[in-house]
């Protein structure tokens, strides 16, 4: 009996040993899964196909059973929620060429879908467009999407009176809620206001508030293109600056390229592949913007359109570019204005090297015109070929001549010889003697006068006393002039040759314009005026000063 107790203490032992394994055993936690079903048919089936060429009515496929079942291939099935999808496109409602350099074709296609939740805020627009506004106070006003339900009075009240204000061109300062309503509100009434008024008011939004607000930018500078694109208009017609911003910020920016034929070709030329910006000088002020806009315009259309110099550039590629876009994107619009746009355009060329010869002949025609102006300092021109340099020479030499200047001496003649002009006659020695007589016949009469024992006596006239000079020394009369230290410098100014000012000025350790600073320094000093300015090769003198240079050459 105890030896089963025994047993069944060591079978109890085991038993729970087995259990403290089975405790690891992560297969054990896991469900068994059942084994696929497995078909009995293992017969191969033959698949039959049509022969090529022959009409298919139907086609063959896998039969069990020798069972076959026949498609029909007459048409292509449509899922019934795809079957929209495959309706030919909706034809556009507006197709027309505009009137611009870039711009090919525009088609104009109505809005895909109807909807209704911005009626009411087109129906509102349209009654409070030609209400007057009465001064009132400024309340401020936010919201994302702002719309006329969300006003108060005294807001209603101020939006008004900033409305009017803006119209007749005195903005005042608002929130940014309400300019964006105002801009909503335009774009709602574009089928029942004139179009030229709509552009007007989005560009007078633009002018007056993107510089407070530059959030405009992205989104009015497109939704202006799109009102054109939509009604037949033009590029707004504003200042260069304001349209620069204009094409910086919109993705067509080919739209607002203004003119067509060689008008717009140059006016493409100037806005894309000028890497210098003339207008951002600080010589084009509003004294010389019209000297500067028409000039550089009309150098640029003398250089591409000249036979010679023509073959430097290039025009647009002719293959069209197709851009397709959602007029009004992301404004609260009326479905009955949004419309679908596709827009077949010139793409612009992006050349390298034309981007600097274009670069190259706007510097190049500022730097005559700053001459011309009396500007002596110049723009640095990287490789202007010599054909067209000689070009806009000839044309600043017909038609703007630089000016002669004058100098103080020249001017100071002109205001005071006239008046006390005195008779030129050859220089005497006789008439200097009886002068000279003259003078001491007077001299003894006031002395006697003044003291009767005294009798003056002509006296030798001084020599001029000269500092010492030591005996290791020499008077050299060229060290005594100022210049005498560029000598070497101002001849080669006189030869024209660049490299050789270059090498006379580093024998003094300075540069060509250090040199040629120093040098008009101590001429503004002797002269009033500077001796030096930059040309095309170096330095060169200026045209009145030329004689008195030619003698300072020769002390030297």
């Amino acid at each position: 009996m105890e030896e089963n107790k025994r047993e069944s203490l060591s079978e109890e032992r085991r038993r729970r040993e087995a259990e403290l394994d089975r405790f690891w055993d992560i297969d054990a936690l896991i469900p068994s899964r059942r084994p696929a079903p497995v078909s009995p048919n293992t017969d191969t089936t033959e698949i039959e196909l049509e022969p090529i060429g022959e009409e298919r009515t139907g086609s063959t496929v896998v039969h069990p059973a020798e069972t076959r079942l026949n498609i029909p291939k007459g048409e292509q099935f449509i899922p019934p929620h795809s079957a929209k999808e495959s309706v030919s496109p909706v034809p556009p409602i507006d197709e027309y060429k505009p009137d611009g350099y870039l711009l090919q074709l525009v088609k104009i296609f109505p809005w895909k879908s109807t909807y209704r939740y911005y009626e009411e805020f087109a129906q509102t627009a349209q009654r409070w467009y030609s209400l007057p506004g009465r001064e009132a106070p400024a309340v401020s006003f936010f919201s994302y999407v702002p719309q006329y339900s969300q006003m108060r009075r005294e807001q209603i009240a101020f939006y008004l009176w900033w409305r009017d204000c803006l119209r007749r061109g005195k903005p005042i300062p608002a929130d940014y809620s309400y300019v964006l309503l105002y801009v909503y509100e335009l774009i709602n009434l574009s089928e029942t206001v004139p179009p030229e008024e709509v552009q007007a008011g989005l560009l007078s939004v633009w002018v007056h508030y993107r510089g407070t607000y530059p959030q405009l930018a992205n989104s009015l500078s497109e939704w202006i293109c799109d009102h054109a694109l939509i009604h037949h208009l033009p590029p707004p017609a504003c200042d260069a600056a304001v349209r620069s911003d204009l094409i910086q910020h919109c993705a067509l920016k080919e739209f607002y390229v203004p003119g067509s034929g060689e008008v717009g070709y140059i006016r493409c030329l100037l806005t894309f592949h000028s890497a210098y910006d003339y207008r951002k000088s600080k010589y084009y002020t509003e004294e010389t913007r019209r000297l500067y806009d028409k000039t550089i315009f009309a150098v640029l259309r003398a250089v591409t359109s000249d036979e010679e110099t023509g073959k430097f550039f290039s025009s647009p590629v002719p293959e069209s570019n197709k851009l397709t876009r959602d007029a009004y994107s992301g404004a609260l619009c009326s479905y009955r204005i949004k419309r679908k746009l596709e827009v077949s355009y010139s793409s612009i060329f992006r050349s390298h090297g034309l981007r600097l010869l274009i670069s190259d002949v706007v510097k190049y025609t500022e730097n005559h015109l700053r001459a011309y102006l009396g500007v002596r300092s110049r723009l640095g021109i990287y490789a202007l070929p010599t054909p067209i340099r000689e070009r806009i020479d000839a044309y600043f030499a017909v038609n703007l001549p630089p000016k002669k200047r004058e100098t103080p001496a020249k001017a100071e003649e002109q205001a005071y010889e006239k008046l006390y002009d005195l008779p030129r006659k050859p220089f005497s020695q006789e008439e200097a003697a009886a002068i000279e007589r003259q003078s001491w016949e007077t001299t003894k009469r006031l002395v006697e006068a003044f003291d009767p024992g005294k009798t003056p006596t002509a006296e030798p006239p001084v020599e001029p006393v000269l500092p010492p000079v030591s005996e290791n020394e020499s008077r050299d009369p060229k060290t005594e002039s100022p210049f005498a230290p560029y000598a070497d410098f101002l001849r080669a100014v006189a030869s024209g040759n660049g490299a050789a000012q270059r090498a006379a000025a580093t024998a003094i350790g300075k540069l060509p314009d250090a040199a040629a600073d120093a040098v008009n320094r101590i001429a503004v000093e002797l002269l009033g005026d500077i001796l030096l300015e930059e040309g095309e090769n170096g330095y060169t003198v200026i045209e009145d000063y030329k004689p008195d240079f030619e003698r300072l050459l020769a002390t030297l």
